[in-house]
C-alpha cells in the first residue's frame, strides 16, 4: 500500500509539472507582442526533411541527386538514403556526428518505405500560434496510405497522400482581379479556414512516376526562393509526370489550371480561364555538378480551355506558339550548382521571360537571375552553416501585354516573392546544436522599384530608366529563429525580426519600421 501511494504521489507530481509547463507556455504566448502579419508555418511535416537532405548533399554524404526539381517523392528519398548509406559503409565519406544523426532521423521517418511494407500513416499536429491580433489554436494533419513496392519484378507503388490545415488567421489581400478566393472561411466555425494544402495520388514505378492532385512545385537551385517556379504561390492542382533515365537524367512535365481572373477594360468584361504547362530536364554530370533547363507557358482568355499541344510533355512550346501566331507567356529557365569541395555549394539561376534576339526590336530584355553560396566549415564539424544569395528581377519580368497571362496564381507571383523591378541580398548563419535543434540569424536587404507585375510595356524609353525604377523603397531586415523539431513530441519555434523601410510606398523621405515576434508551439503525434 505504501509503494502504491508513493507511485500515485509521483504520478500526480508529474502531471502537475506537465500542467505547469503547459500553462507557462500559454502565459508566454499571451504576453508576446507581434507585428506585421501572420507567420508562415515553420513547423510542417516535411520541411525539416528538405533541409536535412540539402545539408547532407552539400557535405557530400548523399552524393549527387536531382535536388533542383522539387518536391521529391518519398520513393526518391528512400533511394537517396540508400545511396548515402552505401557511401558511408564503403568509406567514401566521413560523416560528422550531426550528419550521421540526421541520416538516422531520415531512416526512422522513412522506415515504412525502406521496409517496403504497405500501410496507413496518420500525423496530427495541434499548435498554438500568436500574431499581432490574436492567439489561436491551429491544426495540421496528414494521412498517407501506400501499397506495393518499387521493383522491376513487382507492381508499382501507389501512394495516397492528403495534408490539411485548420486556422483562422488573416490571409494577405489578393490583387483585386482574382475571381475566387483561395481561402473561404467557414463562418459557423468562428472564421476557421480548412484547406487541403496537398492532396494527391501518386504511382511510382522504376522509370516513370505519375501524380494527380494538389501539390507544390519548386524548380531551381536556390534553397530559399527561386526566380522560376517557386512555392511562393499556393500549390497547383495538376497532372505531373516524372521520368528517370539512369542516375544522370530526370525529366518532369506538368499541366495545371490556375485561378480565374476578371478582365475589364471599360468596354469588354469577361472571366478569364488560365492554364500553365511546363517541362524540365535535369542532368547530373557527376556527384558535384547539376544542371537544369526548363520551359513553361502560361495562357488564358475568354472561354479558354486546355491547349493540348502544350500538355504534350515532349514538344517545344516556343515553336508551337510561333507557328500558331499566339501571344502566350512563355518562359525559359537555366540553373546550375557545383560543389567544388565537400561542404561548399555554389549555384545560380537565370530566367528569360522575354529576350530580344532581333536587332531591330525596340523592346527591353525581361530577365531575372540569382547567385548564391552555402558553406559548412569542416573545422566546426559541420554545425555552422553560412549562406549568402543575391537575386534580381528586372522590370517587365513576370508581366505580359495580355493581362490574363501575367505570372501569378491567386494574386501571388509564382516566381520570386520580391516581384518585378526588385532585387534582394540575403546573408544568414545557422548553427545546428543537435539533430533537432537549430538557431539562425539573418539579414535581408531588399530594393523595390515602382514597377509591378500588373505593368505593361508600352514603348517607354527603358534605356533611360535606372534599376530599380522610380522612387525606390529600401527595406533592411535583421532577425533570427530558434527551432526545435523532433520527429514526434513537442515542437517549437521562436522568431524575431526588425524591419526598417526607406521611401515607404515609394514616397520619397517617408520611413517606417516594424517588429515581428512569432512563437509557435505544438505537439506532433
Amino acid at each position: 500500500m505504501a509503494v502504491s501511494s508513493q507511485r500515485s504521489a509521483v504520478s500526480k507530481l508529474q502531471t502537475e509539472n506537465r500542467c505547469l509547463l503547459f500553462y507557462a507556455c500559454l502565459a508566454f504566448l499571451f504576453i508576446v507582442n507581434c507585428a506585421f502579419g501572420a507567420p508562415d508555418v515553420p513547423l510542417n511535416f516535411d520541411g525539416w526533411i528538405t533541409e536535412a537532405l540539402a545539408k547532407l548533399e552539400t557535405n557530400g554524404i548523399t552524393g549527387g541527386f536531382h535536388r533542383q526539381t522539387a518536391p521529391l517523392s518519398r520513393a526518391e528519398i528512400v533511394e537517396i538514403i540508400a545511396q548515402a548509406e552505401s557511401r558511408v559503409r564503403a568509406g567514401e565519406v566521413v560523416t560528422s556526428a550531426t550528419d550521421r544523426q540526421l541520416l538516422e532521423k531520415l531512416k526512422r521517418e522513412f522506415r515504412q518505405e525502406i521496409a517496403e511494407t504497405p500501410g496507413l500513416a496518420i500525423n496530427a499536429f495541434p499548435q498554438l500560434r500568436a500574431t499581432e491580433e490574436k492567439i489561436a489554436p491551429t491544426l495540421e494533419s496528414a494521412f498517407q496510405y501506400t501499397i506495393g513496392k518499387v521493383d522491376k519484378r513487382a507492381a508499382p507503388r501507389v501512394t495516397l497522400y492528403a495534408e490539411f490545415e485548420a486556422q483562422n488567421f488573416e490571409n494577405p489581400p489578393l490583387d483585386g482581379k482574382t475571381a475566387e478566393q483561395r481561402f473561404e472561411p467557414w463562418h459557423r466555425a468562428r472564421g476557421y479556414v480548412i484547406d487541403f494544402k496537398r492532396s494527391y495520388l501518386q504511382i511510382n514505378s522504376t522509370h516513370l512516376d505519375l501524380l494527380v492532385g494538389r501539390d507544390w512545385l519548386f524548380w531551381g537551385a536556390s534553397p530559399f526562393k527561386t526566380v522560376g517556379i517557386s512555392d511562393n504561390s499556393p500549390p497547383f492542382d495538376q497532372i505531373r509526370l516524372t521520368g528517370r533515365l539512369g542516375k544522370k537524367f530526370k525529366a518532369t512535365a506538368f499541366t495545371t489550371q490556375l485561378n480565374s481572373t476578371w478582365y475589364d477594360d471599360g468596354e469588354k468584361r469577361y472571366l478569364a480561364k488560365r492554364y500553365m504547362s511546363g517541362h524540365r530536364l535535369d542532368y547530373q554530370l557527376n556527384d558535384r555538378v547539376e544542371i537544369g533547363v526548363a520551359e513553361w507557358v502560361l495562357y488564358g482568355g475568354d472561354a479558354q480551355t486546355v491547349e493540348w499541344e502544350y500538355a504534350n510533355p515532349v514538344t517545344f512550346y516556343y515553336a508551337l506558339q510561333y507557328h500558331a501566331k499566339a501571344d502566350d507567356n512563355i518562359m525559359f529557365a537555366f540553373d546550375a550548382a557545383i560543389r567544388p569541395i565537400d561542404g561548399v555549394r555554389l549555384y545560380g539561376e537565370w530566367l528569360i521571360d522575354d529576350i530580344q534576339y532581333v536587332r531591330t526590336s525596340n523592346d527591353p530584355h525581361a530577365v531575372a537571375w540569382l547567385l548564391g553560396a552555402t558553406w559548412y566549415p569542416r573545422q566546426l564539424k559541420r554545425h555552422l552553416g553560412i549562406h549568402s544569395e543575391y537575386g534580381r528581377v528586372n522590370r517587365w519580368a513576370y508581366t505580359h501585354l495580355v493581362p490574363d497571362n501575367q505570372f501569378t496564381h491567386f494574386g501571388y507571383v509564382i516566381g520570386h516573392p520580391i516581384g518585378t523591378d526588385s532585387d534582394v541580398f540575403r546573408f544568414s548563419a545557422s548553427y545546428q546544436f543537435t539533430v533537432s535543434t537549430q538557431a539562425e540569424i539573418r539579414t535581408v536587404l531588399t530594393r523595390h522599384g515602382e514597377g509591378t507585375v500588373a505593368d505593361r510595356f508600352y514603348g517607354e524609353d527603358y534605356e533611360a530608366l535606372s534599376f530599380p525604377t522610380g522612387v525606390v523603397a529600401r527595406t533592411a531586415e535583421i532577425g533570427g529563429t530558434f527551432s526545435y523539431r523532433p520527429r514526434k513530441g513537442w515542437n517549437a519555434s521562436l522568431s524575431y525580426g526588425w524591419q526598417h523601410t526607406q521611401n515607404t510606398e515609394h514616397r520619397k523621405g517617408q520611413t517606417d519600421q516594424a517588429h515581428r515576434f512569432i512563437f509557435d508551439i505544438g505537439y506532433l503525434f
